[in-house]
């Protein structure tokens, strides 16, 4: 059965869906950003679920698009850390109360953005990309929320490669978390029902920012990517201390 979503709760989703995809598609990340306080408003109970199956079309269609540009060694390297870090992230949905989880992952990802502010080079070596990967699985697992790590290692790489790469990566890191949330009882028939009604915004979003990603490649694709990986550490330990 589907959950009751209140006017208020209604309106934000309508405003999120294309806002998000808008972002999504210049960054290739600020879509769960966007759309994950919005199912939290509407109903915490469609997280992660709901966010991970919405955002299925945006990365598949991002990572066919510019599939050329690919960083394949990298790839791999986030794929095996996010095999690792789905299967923690599954164990700590049933494990771990959901506060604790999100006040360490958000604080973790503040201070990855804090010290790429300050000057720290991260290069996606093959040690570094592992680790982004599995911290991207941890939080993408528990919270939908699986950019931000993956957003500070490729902040100075070309937007190509950032969006294509870090698309595949989503792919392939959505059927893992999504395997492993059903997995834990944590995935129901009318969160795939959600998401279809969330659809139209999608497409929609989808069509309206095919320009965006030309304007952030010209040098705003670092300040927005820390931008977003910031307010997400911030958006993620702040519902943990209010027990979100």
């Amino acid at each position: 059965m589907i959950p009751h979503l209140d006017p208020g709760a209604l309106a934000w989703l309508g405003l999120a869906r294309p806002g998000g995809r808008g972002r999504g598609r210049g960054a290739g990340l600020g879509f769960a950003l966007v759309v994950v306080p919005a199912l939290s408003l509407a109903d915490p109970e469609a997280l992660p679920a709901t966010a991970l199956i919405l955002v299925a079309p945006l990365t598949v269609t991002m990572a066919i698009r510019e599939r050329a540009h690919i960083d394949r060694p990298g790839f791999l390297s986030i794929a095996a850390g996010r095999v690792l870090g789905t299967a923690l992230g599954a164990t700590l949905l049933v494990a771990v109360p959901p506060g604790s989880i999100s006040v360490l992952l958000g604080g973790m990802i503040v201070v990855a953005v804090a010290l790429s502010v300050i000057g720290l080079d991260v290069a996606p070596t093959p040690p570094v990309a592992f680790g982004a990967g599995f911290l991207s699985g941890v939080t993408g697992t528990t919270s939908a929320v699986g950019g931000p790590a993956l957003a500070v290692v490729y902040q100075r790489r070309p937007g190509p490669e950032l969006r294509s790469t870090l698309a595949l990566t989503f792919v392939v890191g959505l059927v893992m978390s999504l395997v492993a949330v059903g997995a834990v009882g944590r995935l129901r028939a009318w969160h795939g029902i959600l998401a279809l009604e969330m659809l139209p915004g999608l497409l929609v979003g989808l069509w309206s920012s095919r320009h965006l990603a030309r304007a952030l490649d010209g040098g705003w694709l670092r300040p927005v990517l820390l931008a977003f990986a910031g307010a997400a550490g911030v958006y993620i330990t702040i519902r943990g201390i209010l027990g979100g």
